[in-house]
């Protein structure tokens, strides 16, 4: 493998020192399998795949990571519950299995370390990132994946019943929460090993669109902080996190997690987030993924790129990114376009 700078790049972002050029995640997933004019469900199953797609598309668009685990929603599947899977975008979730205490006493966790426990966990995930490191040229950072401890908690029991029930049975969610915990933190040591060089994990539900800041602390810090301290334990991988919509509140406790880097959602002032970062940790995004990304020109988002650096990655700290997903039908001109921001913004 190429020492190319990438990881050495990333790394003075999460040290808050400046370099000669600001580190870029494509933040791509199945966009990589569209680009590449393979269905997603063909990429989805077969890691070979998915890891070359995945690698081809970091090289192509200048990206620092690459994301080669496609599809969020497969390990579900290995819970027992139903996942429709479309020939050419993520799979969908259609219901929940947990309803009462009792449920949760019942919900069976897999070990993601046994694979005839969780076979779509070990194909889709830990055969991909496996097969990543055996053929990526340059030292790109492979990210795992996995929703975090209350997103999970949702899925498993439904989001609006979650939310409904932390208004009359707050023991009952806390009781999921706290179960589902172990298992995440479980799922990100085994991508470690499988090769995983960055712990990404998502967290839509923690958004303050959804909880207020002290749902926040109630609900999602400790098992965040939990997360990262199992990772933290068994190795020095950096830590990131990204929750969508507001967090300019909540992110002021994100410390108290040790998490190394918060991704940003587009809606999120990045100038109010870095100040309320205060170098206590390094923020990433956050460019429009539909209006820019996916819908804007390569100069439209030179130019927001260029704002953003401008706006919080003059002393490092910040990473450039979109504010969420890559959409799948995003031009690979635009994406490239976010990724040459990143080194052209300092030789001009």
């Amino acid at each position: 493998m190429i020492d190319a700078g990438h990881r050495a790049c990333v790394e003075a972002a999460l040290n808050h020192e400046k370099a000669d050029r600001t580190p870029v995640n494509n933040f791509a997933l199945v966009t990589a399998a569209r680009s590449a004019g393979i269905k997603v469900d063909e990429a989805r199953w077969n890691p070979k795949i998915s890891a070359k797609v995945s690698v081809d598309y970091a090289l192509k668009t200048k990206s620092d990571f690459i994301k080669p685990i496609l599809d969020s929603q497969v390990p579900f599947t290995d819970l027992g519950m139903k996942v429709n899977f479309p020939e050419d975008d993520y799979g969908m979730i259609p219901g929940h299995i947990v309803e009462t205490a009792e449920d949760v006493d019942a919900l069976a966790l897999f070990d993601p370390s046994v694979a005839s426990e969780c076979p779509n966990f070990t194909k889709v995930f830990v055969d991909a990132l496996e097969e990543t490191s055996r053929i990526l040229p340059e030292d790109l950072h492979i990210c795992g994946l996995s929703w975090g401890p209350i997103t999970t908690a949702g899925y498993c029991m439904g989001t609006e019943n979650m939310m409904f029930a932390t208004m009359i049975e707050p023991e009952l969610v806390q009781k999921l929460i706290g179960k589902v915990t172990g298992l995440v933190s479980d799922m990100q040591t085994r991508m470690i090993e499988a090769g995983a060089t960055v712990m990404w994990m998502a967290d839509p539900t923690s958004s303050q669109d959804l909880i207020s800041p002290d749902m926040f602390r109630e609900y999602s810090l400790n098992p965040i902080k939990q997360v990262v301290s199992d990772v933290n334990a068994m190795s020095d991988v950096p830590t990131f996190v990204h929750i969508c919509g507001n967090t300019l509140d909540t992110m002021k406790m994100l410390p108290e997690t040790g998490t190394d880097c918060l991704s940003l959602d587009h809606a999120v002032d990045i100038s109010k987030a870095k100040k309320n970062a205060d170098g206590k940790f390094t923020i990433m995004g956050n460019l429009d993924p539909v209006s820019l990304i996916m819908n804007g020109t390569p100069e439209s988002i030179r130019k927001e790129s260029y704002a953003l650096i401008d706006a919080a990655g003059q002393d490092g700290g910040f990473i450039l990114a979109p504010g969420c997903e890559t959409p799948i039908s995003s031009p690979d001109e635009n994406v490239l376009a976010m990724g040459l921001a990143g080194r052209d913004y300092w030789s001009n």
